[in-house]
Order: structure tokens, then C-alpha cells, then sequence
């Protein structure tokens, strides 16, 4: 496997079963939300294989999915500049132009101020170590926790905004998704230039499974992270109803951390066995509250009820497992 970073074009070096998706989140100053996941997919039982764009509407849970054939996925293998379909993707600017039965999208965006998890030689972006291990299921990539948006779109004639806006860029690749994860992720704050992401997953590991976490604050140009790789500890983990309450601690800081589901969600598509399925219920009305403290100390908080929330598989054994450590 050649190592390369998250941003780029894995698929070219990885056999069947794959898949690959870049997922943007954007806001409108006015609080619109909706995310563009263009991707590929390849089965491992089976010849099927397809390119597609997901397009998800927050304002009215909506989501389509456009497929397309792989020849129309036209993708550098050393950076992220994607092509598919009349559309384009990279990091810096995207220009949708796509359409099905129902739905018509039109526009382009520019992106500044990007601010990626810092990949080095020890720890390859957001998965630390983990990212060097050939045989992990899925793997993950924070490509800007938060960042400018400059543009417009054109949602079936209605043009949506986005001057002054901001987004978000992760992405996943590898074999399959996680059997059960948490995650959550906003910078829908009333303080510009603040982000979180925060993930809990199982993750298979030889012959047993372990959860797995990775979260980050983005605050100004300062990156708080609490992951399992650098040691971080959970304090506290419970599970009730549509919320979780997490508390981690690394060195003299410590995050505590109320996720909530929302009230109206919609099904984005994910890697089957045989097939990209409606399998991934995702909230953008979400709430997230944390506290970050530092020798007992609050240094930052916050809250949003603008938050993207997934809450997927078994709950109880993710958090049995997270407790075990």
C-alpha cells in the first residue's frame, strides 16, 4: 500500500472491497446547511461498481444520491482534484453542475482559511499511528475543521448564499464502515473560527475489537486533541435515550462533552456488501455542549443546536468497550 496523504486518491492502490468519500459540510450565514459527498465504491463479492455524488438538504432532511459510472470518476492519485461527472472537487473550490429526476444543482464555491489536522511522519493526520496499518477496516481524514466559503448555489432554481459562510472536509476510505460509531461535528457557534469533531467507533483489531476515539477542538489557530493514540483516558461514558455524556481527560486537560440527536435526519447512502444502501441516519439539527477545562479550570465553552450527529449500531457494546478501555 502506498502511503499517501488523507486528502489524496487512495483507491488506485487498494484491491476490492473499496470505497472512498469526501464528505463537505457547509453552512449559509443564515444558519442553511448541507453536505456534498462525492465518492466510489467497489464490491468484493460481486462486479459492481459505481461513482456517486450524495447531496443532503438540512432544512428538509432530504437526501439524493447520483449515481455514475466509474469512467466519469476522474481523480488525482497524489492530491485531491476530482472530477466526476460536470462536476468538480478539491479542496480549495468546488463546482457542482448535476441533476436527477427531482433535483437540479447548479454553482460553484472557493474555500480559505483551511485548517487540516497536521499530518507528519508520526502521526499521519487524524488516525496518529493507526493510519500506518495496512489491515485497518476504515480509514479517516480530517481535511479542514473549519474554513471560509465564498459563492453560490442553485438548489432547483433557489440560490442559497454562501458568502460568509463556513464549512467542514473529512473523508473515510478502506474496506467497509465501523460496525457502531458516535460522531458529531460543528462549528455552528456563536464564536467564529471554532470547530469540533468527535468520534467513537468500533474497531476490529486481530482477533478482538476495541472503541476507538478521536476528537478535536479547533479554537482560533489552536487544535485541542483527545484521542486513543495519545493516550487520552475516558473518565466517563454513558449512553441514555438520544444522548451521550463523555468526559476525557489528556495531561491537565479535561473535555466534557453532551451530544443530542435532532429532530429531523436524513438516510445518507454507505458501503454494503454489494452495494452503496441507505444505511446512515444523520441529524444536522442536532446539540452539542462542551467544557474545556484546564487544571479544573473552564477555558472554553460552548454550544450549538446546529450540530451534524450519527448515532449508528450497537450503542451498549461501543460504550462497554470504551469503558474497558
Amino acid at each position: 500500500m502506498i502511503l499517501k496523504r488523507p486528502e489524496a486518491y487512495h483507491g488506485q492502490s487498494y484491491r476490492r472491497p473499496f470505497f472512498e468519500g469526501w464528505y463537505h459540510k457547509m453552512s449559509s450565514k443564515d444558519g442553511n446547511s448541507f453536505v456534498i459527498i462525492p465518492g466510489i465504491y467497489r464490491s468484493g463479492i460481486n462486479n459492481n461498481q459505481t461513482a456517486f455524488i450524495m447531496f443532503y438538504q438540512g432544512s428538509s432532511g432530504k437526501v439524493d444520491y447520483i449515481p455514475y459510472n466509474v469512467s466519469d470518476f476522474q481523480c488525482d492519485g497524489n492530491s485531491y482534484k476530482l472530477r466526476l461527472g460536470n462536476s468538480y472537487f478539491s479542496l480549495e473550490r468546488i463546482i457542482l453542475d448535476f441533476e436527477n429526476e427531482h433535483l437540479n444543482v447548479k454553482g460553484e464555491i472557493s474555500t480559505s482559511n483551511l485548517n487540516p489536522w497536521p499530518v507528519s511522519l508520526i502521526e499521519r493526520g487524524c488516525m496518529g499511528w493507526y493510519g500506518y496499518i495496512p489491515t485497518m477496516e476504515c480509514f479517516h481524514g480530517i481535511l479542514s475543521m473549519n474554513h471560509n466559503l465564498n459563492g453560490q448555489l442553485n438548489v432547483n432554481e433557489k440560490q442559497i448564499e454562501l458568502d460568509g459562510g463556513f464549512g467542514y472536509i473529512e473523508k473515510d476510505w478502506g474496506k467497509n464502515f465501523p460496525k457502531d460509531w458516535v460522531w458529531a461535528q460543528s462549528n455552528n457557534f456563536n464564536e467564529s473560527g471554532l470547530s469540533i469533531s468527535a468520534s467513537l467507533a468500533t474497531i476490529p483489531w486481530k482477533n478482538y475489537e476495541f472503541s476507538g476515539f478521536i476528537v478535536g477542538i479547533q479554537h482560533q489557530q489552536k487544535l485541542y486533541k483527545f484521542t486513543t493514540y495519545n493516550f487520552s483516558k475516558i473518565l466517563k461514558i454513558k449512553f441514555k435515550s438520544d444522548t451521550l455524556f463523555w468526559v476525557i481527560k489528556k495531561g491537565n486537560l479535561e473535555l466534557e462533552i453532551k451530544i443530542k440527536i435532532g429532530n429531523k435526519s436524513g438516510l445518507l447512502y454507505a458501503p454494503d456488501k454489494t452495494d452503496m444502501i441507505p444505511k446512515v441516519e444523520e441529524y444536522l439539527d442536532g446539540e452539542l455542549s462542551f467544557k474545556l477545562k484546564r487544571n479544573k479550570k473552564i477555558i472554553l465553552e460552548n454550544f450549538s443546536n446546529q450540530t451534524a450527529v450519527e448515532i449508528v449500531g450497537k450503542t451498549d457494546k461501543l460504550i462497554n468497550n470504551a469503558i474497558k478501555g
